[in-house]
């Protein structure tokens, strides 16, 4: 009896503690992440943007159905990241959906076309079926829904002159900040400013379509004419300074005319007030219209024309008046091949800063050398730089079509790694800091700002970088449609330009910090392709007998001890 009223005890204890663990774990909840890299723990951004979600979330992915263990991956990646979104709030949900699971052809064809309606596009991927090489169509997207919002987001971070292997690792890296970014995207209301400046010559709207479009997912994006009140009897400085103020962020891209130091005393004090600035410089004109009627032309320096550089460097950074020549460049088509050019650099990000991690190459076209400047309490940090085969040529400098056909030699390509794009961030000196201010352009109310604020500013030594190109070739659009930042339509091939100003973006204006996710690594594990082939059949041999052996040692030893333990 008194045996049976301790087990009772025990049981009534045992059932106590499961009831008080399980109520407990209503109220409280936690998670462990026992990964070396902490690959299952949500960024603190991504979880503050993923917690405010308030209305359901459907997503779906279409990465389903038989294919090789790279996008196998991939998909498996996916389903984790979004069972942690789950985790942490009911209101996202998600599915998966095979493109080709249909039985009737005519559903998956209809599928294909909505998909392609969302701009979610497929790749064409090698894979073996009974010894055969076949081709299959995959889809590495979702589409996410929210209310009336539909936002496709690709899942693959294609990257040129990359292995399919990194390709895909570089793609599990990037899943929590694309889905995250597009959740901020769907809660985001009081969006930011941008202002894309003119009076200067700058890039037509048609040239800058693409990406500001792009940004207006996110921010709030307008142009603004710095010289629109120049003329007018009844011009205000302070007015002025206001209008300009009101952007978050201003794009100078590809300016042309001069800035006169009214315009440069407007960008001087916008910076002292905490105003970002991405520089998109041309310091040397060369162009490709140029090659449309001859072929050559001279390349000449318009950095004195523009008035940029005194200014510049007083914040830090020097915009050389050269050209940068590159082995490792875009093509050209002439229309029987595509030729690289080494007018047309292809950066290969190199960096680990959060603008550029794992950024596919981006094109730059006639670009230049940077150079910074000492500057006290001003961080530098290179964001793009050449290949280790540049050649560096002054201006002027004649540019043939000729040297199209010229096989490069590598002994004349001697520098490495020249940059050709910089982050300036800290506190900055005005640019009129001891110097003489336009002052019959000042009123009584103009507050003048010698020492700025924390801010940031970008300089990108090539004004093409922005630049998207209008369709010429394509006959099912209409010819001047502004097409994607980065794609050619001359070579067909897409670069990561668009990316780069985004990230650029978004590091400069987006305070959730949520941009540092992509700075989170994931440590690749690959198999030993060589090693397997030496040791394949040890291995077979080790991992096939070594379980039943371990069963039937375990058994005899359990046998053993039972006859030691109850024979007398």
């Amino acid at each position: 009896m008194k045996r049976k009223i301790n087990d009772l005890i025990q049981f009534l204890v045992l059932a106590l503690i499961i009831i008080a663990v399980n109520v407990i774990s209503s109220f409280v909840f936690g998670r462990y992440d026992a990964t070396t890299e902490k690959r299952f723990t949500l960024h603190p951004a991504t979880l503050k943007i993923v917690e405010s979600i308030e209305e359901r979330i459907l997503i779906r992915v279409y990465l389903e159905g038989d294919f090789n263990s790279g996008f196998q991956r991939l998909s498996k990646e996916t389903k984790q990241i979004l069972d942690e979104f789950r985790a942490y709030n009911q209101n996202i949900e998600y599915e998966f959906i095979d493109p080709n699971g249909y039985d009737n052809p005519q559903q998956n064809r209809e599928l294909k076309k909505q998909l392609a309606d969302y701009g979610v596009q497929p790749t064409v991927v090698e894979d073996f079926k009974d010894g055969e090489k076949i081709q299959k169509e995959v889809y590495p997207g979702a589409v996410i829904f929210q209310g009336n919002e539909v936002i496709p987001i690709s899942l693959l971070k294609s990257q040129i002159a990359t292995n399919s292997e990194v390709q895909i690792n570089n793609s599990v890296q990037n899943l929590e900040y694309a889905f995250a970014n597009v959740f901020r995207q769907l809660q985001v209301t009081n969006k930011k400013t941008i202002g894309f400046v003119s009076g200067h010559g700058e890039l037509d709207d048609k040239f800058i379509a693409d990406i500001a479009l792009r940004l207006s997912a996110y921010y709030s994006v307008s142009r603004f004419n710095m010289r629109e009140f120049s003329d007018t009897v009844e011009f205000n400085l302070s007015e002025q300074q206001r209008n300009i103020n009101r952007f978050d962020a201003i794009v100078i891209a590809k300016p042309k005319a001069k800035f006169t130091d009214l315009d440069k005393l407007l960008i001087d004090q916008y910076i002292m007030t905490g105003g970002k600035v991405l520089w998109f410089v041309d310091p040397v004109e060369a162009n490709m219209d140029s090659l449309s009627f001859k072929s050559e032309f001279i390349a000449y320096p318009i950095m004195d024309q523009l008035n940029l550089t005194d200014m510049l460097f007083k914040y830090g950074v020097r915009v050389n008046t050269n050209l940068v020549e590159d082995m490792v460049s875009a093509g050209v088509n002439d229309r029987r091949n595509v030729h690289p050019w080494v007018y047309f650099p292809m950066i290969m990000p190199i960096e680990k800063h959060p603008i550029v991690k794992n950024l596919n190459a981006v094109k730059l076209e006639f670009a230049s050398t940077l150079d910074t400047i000492i500057t006290p309490g001003i961080k530098k940090t290179f964001l793009l730089k050449t290949s280790p085969y540049t050649r560096v040529v002054p201006s002027p400098h004649r540019v043939s079509l000729a040297t199209l056909y010229e096989k490069p030699n590598p002994a004349l390509f001697p520098k490495k790694h020249v940059p050709v794009a910089v982050l300036l961030e800290g506190k900055f000196d005005s640019y009129f800091k001891n110097r003489i201010a336009p002052t019959s352009q000042l009123d009584a109310n103009y507050k003048f700002v010698e020492k700025g604020v924390e801010t940031q500013m970008i300089v990108v030594a090539d004004g093409d970088a922005v630049k998207n190109q209008v369709n010429l070739v394509n006959p099912n659009i209409p010819k001047g449609t502004p097409l994607p930042l980065g794609y050619d339509q001359f070579t067909g091939v897409e670069y990561g330009n668009k990316d780069f100003v985004l990230n650029a973006m978004d590091y400069l204006l987006d305070d959730s910090g949520l941009i540092n996710v992509r700075s989170r690594e994931l440590q690749i594990r690959l198999l030993d392709k060589n090693k397997i082939q030496k040791e394949k059949l040890y291995w077979q041999i080790l991992t096939t007998l070594a379980p039943v052996l371990l069963v039937l040692l375990s058994g005899g030893v359990y046998v053993l001890v039972r006859r030691k333990r109850f024979t007398k």
